[in-house]
């Protein structure tokens, strides 16, 4: 994005600023001049009105004028003076607010008379046609268009997903076109009819649709915003010239402490991005529990850093080969047979040696790195740094198993990236139909640009925004501004353990180093790249069945949104995508591992040259038709696949 500034006028705006704050200055003497020459001219009225007009046929007499003070205060000097200072000071009381009220009265005539004068002035009508906007917002809005959304995201790619189960060319009702506003007429395009005026009678004609390249032909500086509603929110969105800011500012009517849902009688007040309608904060800070944990996993990486490094560098550069590509893969011994499904999958479709080439797995335990070696895969294993990590797969998202495994993710892709080489992370539960590789390194693809690809997650809530990327499958281009997101990544630590999965810390920061360093940010096609959430969905059944029969081929499967490694298992034996032999599941393959002579042979005792289908669940997508009445359904109100 283009950012135009234009630094005139200061000087002559300081001057002016100067000399109203000298004016500034004078008012509380003004007012206090004002005040004491109205209690004295008052004072000096009320008391002449009082005095006796008797008193001029003897101006001259002391006796005459000390009479007629005397009946005026009456005999009894004390009294009597204490009654007459009391009315005029209730005089002059009354008569100063009286004048008060009148000269405010003149205030907020005056002051309506000139809001009047100024919206006809901001909306004075220019050649006989009234505006469109009011000046008073002309330096943001002079005029406006309207885009359709897919011809501006197409144009101007800033990453961002397609909405959940739409395609890039379908529908998106009540958000189909995007508002364009001009702040200047210069920025206006070359036919801007309707954009800057109504029409002669007054009407307000509806704003033209252009092309997105017409709309912004003049456009120095691009800033765009997305923006949805959550939860039945009835939102407004307010457009501020000011000092500009690269966030966008939330306010609810809602407790900020969160805990409670919204509530109509209480104030707009400013809240956190992770605040939800239902008073759940996803973004809560981290506590210091939180924090020390980090700091004890922070020293045992920097005390490792040096001897680690030396011990991948050259096992890293052996698999980047010709394209600098490393295959980064996190793994223990309780998804092991999730590992070598991948390692089977991939023979039996015919890039195997592709795979074992470019695989470097992160063995977190002893087990798996005897598997990885039995596969013929390079790995990586410290006891020291991987000691309190555990052996067994996770029960399910989230839990203390499941959040150091993400910890361990965090840490795997920075080294490498720190390496200097490019980086594809992927979770072990996923199998590729064809290499995707070549759409990474595609010098023509218009997405090489990109610094770094996600899958996309399918979740469209508030903590995943604006990306929803899934950190199972990524891609990381070697730079400058990926090695700073992954360092400042690695520094989060204690926002990892707290929300256990850096899935929702790493979005954050795709966010803010975005915004920040220019960062290039891509989520993937799910027609290309489908996973979990594509799997489960009813919406989705049409596309699976694509997939199943053939007539449409992604480039992978992962088995995401799906509740423990058994379910996972399963679905992927439906989907004709298992190939892993029985005895080397649970864990079995480091038995057969050991059991080997020489180290090797693994893929050769535990892959099938075919899938292993089977039947498990009626209602979930599957190769075969499982429809026979024997088999179940596994979700609520389930109905068959096919």
């Amino acid at each position: 994005m283009v950012l135009i500034r234009n630094n005139g006028g200061v000087h002559g705006y300081n001057n002016k600023s100067r000399k109203f704050s000298s004016w500034l200055l004078n008012v509380p003497q003004l007012v206090s001049f004002f005040l004491v020459a109205a209690v004295s001219f008052y004072g000096g009225v009320l008391l002449g009105m009082q005095m006796n007009p008797s008193s001029s046929n003897h101006p001259t007499s002391p006796t005459a004028a000390g009479s007629e003070v005397n009946s005026l205060r009456g005999q009894d000097n004390d009294n009597d003076n204490k009654d007459f200072n009391a009315k005029v000071e209730a005089e002059v009381a009354r008569r100063l607010a009286a004048e008060l009220v009148g000269r405010a009265g003149d205030t907020t005539e005056n002051h309506d008379a000139n809001t009047k004068n100024n919206n006809k002035k901001n909306n004075k009508k220019d050649d006989g046609r009234p505006r469109r906007f009011p000046k008073t917002i002309s330096k943001f809005a002079t005029g406006a268009s309207l885009i359709t959304k897919n011809d501006f995201l197409s144009n101007f790619d800033y990453g961002i997903p397609t909405p959940p189960s739409k395609r890039e060319h379908e529908s998106d009702p009540g958000k189909d076109n995007v508002l364009l506003l001009y702040g200047s007429e210069k920025a206006l395009p070359a036919s801007h009819t309707g954009m800057v005026y109504t029409d002669e009678n007054g009407n307000d004609p509806s704003l033209s649709i252009l092309a997105a390249r017409d709309a912004t032909e003049n456009c120095g500086g691009l800033n765009v915003i997305f923006t949805d509603t959550h939860g039945g929110l009835e939102q407004c969105t307010a457009i501020v010239g000011n000092y500009e800011s690269y966030h966008i500012q939330r306010w609810m009517r809602i407790d900020p402490n969160g805990g409670r849902s919204l509530d109509a009688s209480l104030p707009l007040t400013p809240v956190g991005r992770g605040l939800q309608t239902n008073g759940q904060d996803k973004f809560s800070a981290p506590s210091d529990r939180y924090a020390y944990q980090n700091q004890k996993l922070l020293e045992t990486y920097f005390e490792r850093l040096e001897s680690t490094m030396d011990a991948l560098k050259p096992m890293a550069r052996a698999c980047a080969g010709s394209d600098n590509t490393v295959i980064v893969m996190v793994c223990n011994t309780g998804q092991s047979d999730l590992l070598i499904n991948f390692i089977c999958s991939a023979q039996a479709r015919g890039f195997g040696d592709v795979v074992k080439e470019k695989v470097l797995v992160f063995a977190t335990d002893q087990g798996v790195l005897d598997i990885a070696h039995g596969l013929g895969l390079r790995a990586f294993y410290d006891e020291k740094i991987f000691e309190k990590m555990p052996e067994k797969e996770a029960s399910r998202y989230g839990d203390q198993a499941f959040t150091q495994m993400m910890y361990a993710k965090v840490v795997t892709v920075q080294l490498i990236n720190r390496l200097g080489h490019d980086v594809l992370f992927q979770d072990v539960d996923l199998v590729w139909y064809k290499n995707p590789l070549p759409f990474f390194h595609d010098r023509t693809n218009p997405l090489h640009n990109f610094d770094i690809l996600f899958q996309d997650d399918g979740a469209r809530s508030l903590r995943y925004a604006p990306y929803s990327a899934n950190t199972g499958f990524y891609y990381v281009r070697n730079n400058d501004k990926t090695k700073f997101l992954f360092r400042s990544l690695l520094f989060l630590g204690d926002m990892v353990l707290s929300m256990t999965s850096h899935q929702q810390a790493l979005g954050a920061l795709l966010d803010e180093h975005s915004s920040l360093t220019g960062l290039r940010v891509k989520t993937l096609s799910g027609v290309d790249f489908p996973g979990g959430y594509h799997y489960h969905r009813k919406k989705e059944i049409g596309f699976l069945k694509d997939i199943a029969q053939g007539k449409h081929v992604p480039y992978l499967m992962h088995m995401s949104w799906t509740t423990n490694k058994k379910n996972k298992l399963l679905f992927l034996q439906q989907m004709g995508l298992w190939y892993t032999e029985a005895k080397c599941e649970a864990g079995g393959g480091v038995g057969v591992a050991n059991s080997l002579a020489g180290g090797g042979g693994l893929e050769t005792a535990c892959c099938s040259a075919e899938p292993l289908i089977k039947c498990h669940f009626k209602d979930k997508p599957s190769v075969e038709q499982c429809k026979d009445s024997s088999v179940p359904t596994i979700d609520k109100n389930g109905k068959s696949f096919w």
